[in-house]
């Protein structure tokens, strides 16, 4: 009697905290041409491990550097995701309807458009703690368009746009299972990102850089080295310490980041090394660059695809403009690598995923030519030689 009322207990505890178990994993295995799945990761913590949130919906994992993919998305999450916007800048994701904080902590903010004739659209997290074998469920707050950021295994922010230009901040302290109101905020045009450095220190990004020093209740505009403009966009900083930290400021941003644009104002490189006090502004490489990919693991040690309009025209096309920086955007070097821009036709390698100064992932992505290619790559040696780790070639 007493081994089933504790069996009881057991169900009631798992029952309040919402947790779930992953049941329906599936495994994609490595892509050649003609056959499989091809997932690209939107962060690898290793050189073995990654995550992919893949269309929106679905988010996979992979322990073996990219070669097969395991979906660990939450049961309950098929078919009830609303469409995000996707701002497409230059540097790997930071935030959005999800956020992986490292190989086994991971969120998931689920956009569901709510009951005919009664409540409107609201938000539910869920959360998991072992690569997503199982995930807890989180209470449910009115709204859409979620943004994510965690600072820990407990502590984040979840930043809901409300009507008008405006957007409502929550903060947590139990990793999501409970939502607390934080502040009402205006909103810049266009999409936000939220990144914090501290407890109390965060930023709001988007045509405007906004700061916090008291955990999002109270926020203001943080001066910049650049003139903003209607439609310019300042990236999220992302901050290495409590001190050193990147971001970026692209004067006319026109699309994704995949689409090449002659730009008479190149994006240029904003750093800071007082906490975000006071930023700089530094060029980026090339004569005149089509920004297409930046990416940094520390203050020092950056890589970014910084091409020319004559070499994205070029017939055959050239190798990739890789260039490399080891002092914070000071100075770049040139990279010489083994493999091309553009293979074949008219895809482009135009991410960059470095998880230490020599190993690092680029994507490239399928274009709209038929039977063109979609590879991951990977590089052992600071992006100098890349070998293909999965690559598809689909069937006419």
């Amino acid at each position: 009697m007493n081994v089933i009322a504790i069996l009881v207990l057991i169900g009631v505890a798992l029952a309040a905290v919402g947790v779930y178990v992953t049941t329906h994993q599936s495994v994609a295995p490595a892509g050649r041409p003609g056959v499989g799945r091809v997932f690209f990761p939107t962060k690898m913590v290793s050189a073995s491990t990654g995550w992919s949130w893949v269309e929106h919906e679905e988010l996979w994992r992979t322990i073996d550097g990219g070669a097969h993919w395991t979906n660990v998305s939450p049961p309950s999450l098929s078919g009830r995701l609303t469409p995000h916007t996707d701002t497409s800048p230059p540097t790997r994701a930071a935030t959005g309807p999800v956020y992986l904080l490292d190989a086994t902590h991971a969120w998931v903010a689920e956009s569901s458009p709510g009951a005919a004739g009664g409540a409107g659209p609201y938000v539910t997290t869920f959360r998991t703690i072992d690569g997503g074998k199982t995930w807890h469920e989180g209470a449910s707050i009115g709204g859409q368009s979620p943004e994510l950021f965690f600072i820990d295994q407990n502590h984040g922010w979840l930043l809901l746009p409300t009507e008008g230009n405006s957007a409502s901040l929550y903060s947590t302290d139990d990793a999501g299972l409970h939502w607390n109101f934080t502040s009402v905020r205006p909103t810049s045009v266009g999409p936000s990102t939220i990144t914090f450095t501290s407890l109390t220190t965060g930023w709001i990004s988007g045509g405007n850089l906004m700061v916090t020093h008291d955990g999002g209740v109270t926020w203001h505009v943080q001066p910049l080295p650049v003139t903003l403009s209607t439609g310019s966009y300042v990236g999220w900083p992302t901050f290495f310490d409590l001190q050193r930290g990147i971001t970026w400021f692209d004067p006319q941003p026109t699309g994704p980041s995949c689409c090449p644009r002659e730009r008479p104002d190149p994006v240029r490189l904003l750093v800071t090394s007082d906490g975000g006090s006071t930023w700089v502004a530094r060029s980026l490489p090339g004569e005149a660059p089509l920004q297409v990919a930046l990416d940094f693991v520390d203050a020092n040690h950056g890589w970014a695809i910084a091409g020319t309009v004559a070499e994205w025209d070029a017939v055959p096309s050239v190798p990739l403009p890789l260039y490399r920086t080891n002092d914070g955007g000071l100075t770049w070097v040139h990279v010489p690598t083994n493999v091309l821009w553009r293979y074949p036709k008219a895809s482009a390698i135009d991410m960059l995923d470095f998880v230490d100064q020599n190993t690092g992932f680029a994507v490239r992505r399928r274009g709209e030519v038929p039977n063109d290619y979609t590879q991951l790559l990977k590089t052992t040696d600071g992006g100098r030689t890349w070998t293909v780790v999965v690559e598809a070639h689909p069937t006419p």
